[in-house]
Order: structure tokens, then C-alpha cells, then sequence
């Protein structure tokens, strides 16, 4: 009997290596979500950072342009799957704390997450290797469109706490065109990394009334309709048909580039992940030397913390042939 055809079976180590390695990428994914549920909740940061520094974001644009060409493939749907509970779980349970943390230590959360988002550029800076122009003029690119967004940045808008369930219903504005632009820009923002959605909604003027209609709409729901109004759909429809596009369009852009242009892609993803540090710079000219103190231990933790979650599930650097 001929030897040669038959297969060769797989080591024990190598089988050891692939069991080990589903489950540690599944519990990465799992914190990637926790950590995007935590960016949602707080102003001005980017849930699509979260993923980038997890070193998932390739699976994470993979798996949603799959979706939406209706590939139902298990991996992704394992993937989406917990990601999205694990960010569910985390707004549900965290909101209410999230609020308050940032209200009371707005500096030291904010430095958190640039800590979490610096954390990510080495593993950004190995994946463009080897560094050729086209990268470093990406780079360039990325890094200025946040510098730019960071220039012409709105006034936070907070809406009024005092507005309950108990306030009077004020009908909202609605223009067609704005709420699609708005939807398609602000999931576009969720999907890219560095810019936050709700960001995207302030530029284009419609943040308040997006947030206004979403509160009229779940009033109606929890009142069984006795109180709040359905003419906020004039407003969420549109924002939802725009949303449905842009990520129908962005996540499979994305796909296509980074498989087709890999390195120069990567270089606009760090240069935007860069960029977006300076809009989240918390300190302002009457913060005093504690304050420093804390957001630059703030920073360190975070980067730490990448530094530590990136490595679950990675895949070893280099494996000698024989």
C-alpha cells in the first residue's frame, strides 16, 4: 500500500492549538462587545475603535457585508451573534452607571478610553507592515479628516433630564432628505472607527430631533398610546432607510478594500484611530494637576488593558517549519 497518498494526520499540539483558539477569539469577541456597548454610552466615542483595537475588525466587516448579501454563513452569525448581545447586555446593565461615571469624572473616562484607543496602534502598526507610501499617505489622510472633524466640532448637546415621560409632547420638524443623510452618516460613523454616530448627527443638525422622536415613539409604546406620537416615524423611518443603506454600501466598501488594498487601508484606519484621540483630549484650562495625575493614569490602564485583551485568541506570531 502507497504510503504517500494517504493524508498525514494532524499533530496532537496542532489539534491542541485550533481547540484552544475558537473559544479564546469567541471570548474576545464577547469583550470586544462589552467594550463597544460601553463606547455607545459614552459621548463622542467611536463603538467601531472598539472592535479595531480588539483586532477583529476585519471579521467584524466580513461578517456584516456577508449578512447583507444574504451569505448566512455560522461563523458569522456566531460572530454578529455575540457581539451583539454582548453590547445589548452591556448598554441594558451599564447606562444608568455610565451616566453618572462620566458626569462626575468626565476626565478620567474620557482618558480611559484614549488609553483603550492607543492601545490598538501596535497592533494597527504590525498589521501595515511592511510600511510603504501608500500607507503612510493614508495614514496622513485618516489622521487629518479626524484633526478636521475635531476642528469644526459642535457644542456637546445633552438632552434635558428634567424632560421626562412627564413633559409635554412638542411635534417634531421632519425633513425627508436630512433624516436619510443622517441615518446613512451616522451608521456609517458606527461602523468606521474613530468617529461616533451620534458626532455625525450633531454635524448634520439632526441629533435632537432624532433623540426627541425615539422618547416620543417609546412613550407611545409603554402608554399602549395614550401619550407620546407616531408622527416621530416621519423622522425614525427615513433615519432607519438611511442606516439600512449605508451599511449595506460602507461594510462591503470596506470589505473590498481591505482584501483588495490591504496595507493602505490599515494606514487610514490607524490614521483615523490617531486622529480621534484629539477630540476626546478631556482636560480643559481649569483642570488642575490631580486631574492630570488621574487621566494620565487613566491612559495607562487603558493601554494596558488593550494591550492585554488583543493578545486572547491571537494566533502565534510565526510557526517554524520543519
Amino acid at each position: 500500500m502507497n504510503s504517500k497518498n494517504q493524508p498525514k494526520p494532524k499533530s496532537p499540539a496542532r489539534r491542541s492549538n485550533v481547540l484552544v483558539e475558537a473559544p479564546a477569539r469567541l471570548v474576545r469577541c464577547a469583550i470586544a462587545g462589552v467594550l463597544m456597548g460601553l463606547a455607545n454610552l459614552v459621548p463622542g466615542v467611536s463603538g467601531g475603535t472598539m472592535v479595531l483595537i480588539m483586532g477583529l475588525y476585519d471579521e467584524f466587516i466580513s461578517s456584516i457585508a456577508d449578512v447583507t448579501r444574504l451569505k448566512f454563513r455560522t461563523q458569522s452569525i456566531l460572530f454578529l451573534g455575540i457581539l451583539g448581545g454582548a453590547i445589548a447586555v452591556t448598554i441594558v446593565a451599564l447606562s444608568g452607571k455610565m451616566a453618572v461615571l462620566v458626569e462626575e469624572q468626565r476626565s478620567v473616562m474620557y482618558a480611559l478610553f484614549i488609553g483603550l484607543t492607543l492601545g490598538g496602534a501596535p497592533l494597527l502598526w504590525r498589521m501595515a507592515k511592511p510600511i510603504k507610501a501608500p500607507a503612510f499617505i493614508t495614514l496622513g489622510c485618516g489622521f487629518g479628516l479626524m484633526v478636521a472633524l475635531a476642528v469644526m466640532s459642535p457644542a456637546a448637546e445633552t438632552p434635558n433630564d428634567d424632560d421626562d415621560e412627564t413633559s409635554v409632547v412638542e411635534p417634531v420638524d421632519h425633513s425627508y432628505g436630512r433624516d436619510v443623510a443622517a441615518g446613512v452618516l451616522g451608521m456609517g460613523a458606527m461602523v468606521l472607527p474613530g468617529i461616533s454616530g451620534a458626532f455625525m448627527f450633531l454635524i448634520i443638525g439632526r441629533y435632537e430631533a432624532i433623540l426627541t422622536s425615539i422618547s416620543q415613539i417609546k412613550e407611545y409604546a409603554l402608554s399602549f398610546g395614550k401619550s407620546g406620537d407616531l408622527e416621530a416615524l416621519h423622522v425614525l423611518v427615513p433615519v432607519a432607510i438611511g442606516a439600512i443603506l449605508s451599511l449595506l454600501v460602507v461594510t462591503n466598501l470596506m470589505k473590498w478594500l481591505l482584501h483588495r488594498h490591504k496595507k493602505a487601508t490599515v494606514g487610514l484606519l490607524l490614521g483615523i484611530l490617531l486622529g480621534s484621540v484629539i477630540r476626546l483630549w478631556p482636560m480643559q484650562p481649569d483642570s488642575t494637576g490631580g486631574d492630570y495625575a488621574k487621566a494620565v493614569l487613566a491612559v495607562a490602564v487603558g493601554v494596558a488593558l488593550t494591550t492585554g485583551l488583543a493578545r486572547i485568541g491571537n494566533k502565534p506570531a510565526s510557526v517554524k517549519r520543519a
